[in-house]
């Protein structure tokens, strides 16, 4: 279940560790300084008629092209290294920062209604290592993304956490301290 993102923010900001939907992340399409946007697009019907779709927090690659909203919306880069991760394991839930990306890959556009630019994070399929956290991920991203739409591969790493990162409150380095002995390193 993909949850939050570990990410910095704007210059001379203090650095992010636990942004939620809704809240405000760093942003960066082409050629432009970063900025701060909303975590979650708006479809631009949205209250219009008494229709309410859902904000779109991730985009799955495969289904960008055949969604109106994420077809027109610009790509962009999504400051952020990490994303939190629980899994039921036993009777327990276990959590992991999984990290290992300079970026991940975004898609920006600005609501017409409320004027506000808004993000979601493309998501691509799990490799066979992190299938057990989650059958998709944020797709790590780079210059190309921006100019190409291509993508990057990452070498995700994955430390079991505590789950102090469920409180959105906690925005500090809190969040992703490892459980146990940090001399052991990570599961893969």
């Amino acid at each position: 279940m993909i949850e939050r993102y570990s990410a910095p923010q704007v210059a001379d900001a203090p650095r992010r560790f636990n942004i939620a939907p809704g809240q405000m992340a760093a942003i960066t399409l082409a050629g432009e300084p970063p900025r701060l946007a909303r975590w979650e697009l708006l479809a631009p019907w949205r209250g219009h008629g008494g229709v309410r779709p859902p904000p779109i927090r991730t985009a799955r690659l495969a289904e960008i092209a055949r969604t109106p909203v994420l077809a027109r919306a610009r790509r962009c880069l999504v400051a952020g290294d990490g994303w939190y991760a629980k899994a039921k394991v036993g009777k327990a839930i276990h959590a992991w920062w999984i990290h290992g990306a300079t970026g991940f890959a975004g898609l920006v556009a600005t609501h017409k209604d409320d004027g506000v630019e808004a993000f979601a994070i493309v998501l691509v399929p799990a490799p066979e290592p992190l299938r057990g956290y989650s059958d998709l991920l944020p797709a790590g991203a780079g210059e190309a993304w921006l100019a190409e739409g291509k993508l990057d591969d990452v070498a995700w790493r994955a430390v079991e956490i505590s789950r102090y990162f469920e409180d959105v409150t906690h925005d500090d380095e809190r969040c992703i301290a490892p459980l146990g002995n940090p001399a052991q390193g990570s599961l893969f």
